[in-house]
Formats: C-alpha cells, sequence, structure tokens
C-alpha cells in the first residue's frame, strides 16, 4: 500500500514544472469563469446530434491539446509521435465526443412507456456507450499494438489502498452534499423519482444506481486505459498532464466544485493507473465517490 502511493506520488511529482501546472490552474479558472459565471456555457445544451458532437469534439480537443503544448514546454519532456500515436490526438476526442452525443437512450428504450424512457434515459445512455466503447476501444487496440485486447485491464495487486482513498475522501464528499450546487445535480437517481413517482421501486433505483456505476467503467477503459497506455509510450510519466486536463473538460456540465476537483482526481488517477497497469483501483474509487455522493444527496 504504502509502496503504491509513494511510486504514484513520485510521478506527479516527475511531471511537476511551475511553468505547465501554472497554465493548467490558468486555463481552468478561465473555463470557470466563462461556464460558472454567466458568460457561455461550455457544455452544450439540448440540441441536435451533429450540433452536440461537433461542439463536443471542439471543447476536448482543445484542452487536451493545450495540455500536450503546456506538456511541451517542459524541458525534460521528449515527445516521440511515431507510427499511429499521433492520431490519438483527433482520435480520442472524436471518440469521447461521440460515447456523450450519441442517442443511445433512442435505441435502448425504443418501444417503453413515455415515464419509462424519462427516468432512464442516462442509465440508458450510459449502458449504451459501454456497449459502444467496449469495441472501440478494442479495435485502437488492435491498430496501436497489433493484437487484441483492451488496454490496462489486469487486476490490481491489491484493493486496500483504495478503500482507504475512498475513506479519505468521506469528509470532503460530506462537506459537498450540503452545498445548493451540488444538491441541484445529485441524486442523479431523483430522475427515477420525478418520472414514476410512487410507482417508483427499489428495483428502479438499484437498475439506475447500477447503470451509473457501469458507466466509470467506460471512463476508466477510457481514460486510465487507452490514453495513459498509448501516451505513455509518447511522453512517458508526463502523459498525466494532457489527460487529466481533458478529463477536465468531461466535467464542465457538472457543479465547478466537482470540474475543478476533476483535474486533480486524473492526476491522482493517471499516476496509479501509470503505475499499476491497471484500471479497476482507479474504477473503484471513482465508482465508489459517486456512488457515496448518491447516498449522501439522499441523506441531505
Amino acid at each position: 500500500m504504502k509502496e503504491l502511493f509513494t511510486a504514484s506520488w513520485q510521478h506527479i511529482r516527475q511531471s511537476f514544472s511551475i511553468l505547465t501546472y501554472g497554465l493548467c490552474f490558468l486555463v481552468i479558472s478561465i473555463a470557470c469563469w466563462l461556464n460558472y459565471g454567466g458568460i457561455i456555457s461550455l457544455w452544450p445544451e439540448e440540441s441536435s446530434f451533429y450540433h452536440s458532437l461537433l461542439f463536443l469534439f471542439l471543447l476536448f480537443f482543445v484542452f487536451f491539446l493545450l495540455g500536450f503544448l503546456f506538456t511541451a514546454l517542459q524541458r525534460n519532456v521528449q515527445t516521440n509521435f511515431t507510427g499511429n500515436y499521433k492520431w490519438i490526438l483527433l482520435l480520442a476526442p472524436l471518440l469521447f465526443s461521440l460515447k456523450v452525443a450519441l442517442p443511445f437512450d433512442e435505441v435502448v428504450l425504443q418501444n417503453t412507456s413515455p415515464s419509462f424512457q424519462t427516468a432512464f434515459q442516462k442509465p440508458a445512455g450510459w449502458l449504451g456507450a459501454l456497449l459502444f466503447m467496449i469495441p472501440a476501444i478494442g479495435l485502437l487496440h488492435f491498430i496501436f499494438e497489433k493484437n487484441q485486447g483492451l488496454y490496462f485491464i489486469k487486476k490490481s495487486n491489491s484493493y486496500q489502498p483504495y478503500f482507504i482513498l475512498l475513506l479519505c475522501m468521506l469528509p470532503l464528499l460530506v462537506a459537498a452534499a450540503v452545498q445548493p450546487a451540488f444538491q441541484e445535480v445529485y441524486p442523479r437517481a431523483k430522475d427515477v423519482t420525478m418520472a414514476l413517482g410512487s410507482s417508483a421501486s427499489l428495483i428502479h433505483y438499484s437498475l439506475f444506481e447500477l447503470s451509473y456505476a457501469l458507466d466509470f467503467i467506460t471512463i476508466e477503459l477510457f481514460f486510465r486505459g487507452l490514453l495513459i497506455a498509448v501516451l505513455s509510450r509518447v511522453l512517458g510519466v508526463h502523459c498525466i498532464i494532457p489527460v487529466a486536463l481533458f478529463y477536465f473538460s468531461i466535467h464542465l456540465g457538472k457543479p465547478m466544485q466537482e470540474a475543478i476537483s476533476s483535474f486533480f482526481g486524473g492526476l491522482i488517477l493517471g499516476a496509479v493507473s501509470y503505475e499499476t497497469k491497471s484500471i479497476w483501483g482507479g474504477w473503484m474509487v471513482h465508482c465508489g465517490i459517486a456512488l457515496l455522493m448518491e447516498l449522501l444527496a439522499f441523506v441531505f
């Protein structure tokens, strides 16, 4: 346990640069000022598929590219974009834009009642995205590695450190749970209550939360699997920063505190993934935090 934390911290320190982190914090500050200050929304509202896809692609691409540029400013960083690896800069934002924008719910929930469609629109999207992303990432694995498989799906050696990390996060989650911005978004399962009313049952809530938990497999497989695995060959340990900045950008539709903390969470989970070559510890932490947020939102 101590060895994992020490090694992960060393990875973060190795990628540290006052200039690089300073620029990241500047971009995050400007994005939060624009998005949460009511100046311009950096997350697409309800719109057509193609509009959302283009908007999201540009958003993700800009933050991902900035992460590369800021990292390249470090004097000790050597980039090695050879072969197919250079295409990850375009393919990754496009793939995650499709994950968010594709109307999976329309396929999964066809022939169901309007109230059921409203209650399970998000879970259907999460399940559809999982079924879409696994083959897509498998195809990229085949292109980049010339063999079948997925990135970083081996078991972690120990899950004890992740339980401890979750316990350390609990006081922060309790503090966040009483904030108005948090309560506007969570619990996400309130969609079930609002759509089904008194007919909502424990089974409905359980299906919602199970789908929510499965969505984090998609996220971890993409960010801490595909991106860390591929970019570590291009940037070494410095791949953590562009992935964390990309990860921040997908949270701009969430409360500001959650968006800001996602950058630091991306650094930590990226370093852990880089060290362990496994996504499952990160999934446990990520999923555990999300489900605790759901629980605390119901309690408060």
